[in-house]
């Protein structure tokens, strides 16, 4: 069953959708979406996914970070760390569920470094860790905007106004760092021809991590812009959070 949610802060409120199996207790996966994206997904593929892990008995909750899609706040008003705290709630409120027997957490490009970030708050609370082209270069990929214009407080990034405080908060962070902290189950997949999350970046942190499962997507961009890539990801993620 998918039900309309709300996750209220003391920021705002957050508003998504929740995916329930027809069973008393059951893993839930905690799905976010990545910068400029909302709860649907990339080709609706959060949706997609959901319906098919809620046949085989796994919930999904998916919402829209603040600032995000129907979620309150501007766009203006985000930033990673803001986010990172949305993460927290969500997982905390998911903890707090009777229903709740594990959980998974996917996240995808900026979606992937918050589920990473998460993940080193809370390793043993989270069973598995999928991430689709994680942006761990976040802060050289933002870094640009600081030189394009005198110090302003707000940005022009492709049409979205982004805030001084977000590109200050990525450019402190270095997302490589303390990755071995989450020991249980991770894959990772990423697209060849990713020219916004650089497939060679994926060689740094495959590195890093421990004993990571990685499947790169030959010639597949960083939104899986081909039916074949898209289905292809949805396959693995799905077999993946599936399987004991």
């Amino acid at each position: 069953m998918q039900k309309y949610c709300e996750i209220e802060t003391s920021k705002g409120v957050m508003r998504g959708f929740f995916h329930t199996p027809k069973k008393e207790r059951f893993p839930v996966c905690i799905i976010f979406h990545g910068f400029t994206g909302c709860n649907t997904g990339t080709k609706f593929s959060y949706t997609q996914l959901s319906r098919m892990l809620e046949e085989q008995g796994i919930g999904t909750l998916r919402m829209d970070f603040l600032g995000s899609g129907n979620s309150d706040l501007s766009f203006r008003d985000m930033t990673f760390e803001n986010e990172l705290e949305c993460a927290c709630t969500i997982l905390n409120e998911v903890l707090r569920m009777p229903s709740t027997q594990t959980i998974y957490v996917l996240g995808h490009s900026m979606g992937g470094a918050i589920a990473s970030e998460l993940a080193k708050l809370y390793p043993d609370q989270i069973s598995k860790l999928c991430l689709w082209a994680p942006a761990f270069h976040l802060p050289t990929a933002v870094e640009y905007l600081k030189g394009k214009q005198a110090k302003a407080n707000y940005y022009d990034h492709n049409g979205f106004e982004i805030s001084d405080e977000f590109v200050e908060d990525i450019l402190k962070r270095d997302f490589y760092e303390d990755l071995d902290i989450y020991q249980n189950q991770l894959m990772i997949i990423h697209g060849t021809n990713d020219t916004t999350v650089p497939f060679d970046i994926s060689q740094k942190y495959l590195s890093l991590f421990k004993n990571p499962v990685f499947y790169p997507i030959e010639g597949a961009t960083h939104n899986f812009d081909q039916l074949e890539h898209i289905q292809k990801v949805l396959t693995l993620t799905y077999n993946f959070l599936r399987d004991a």
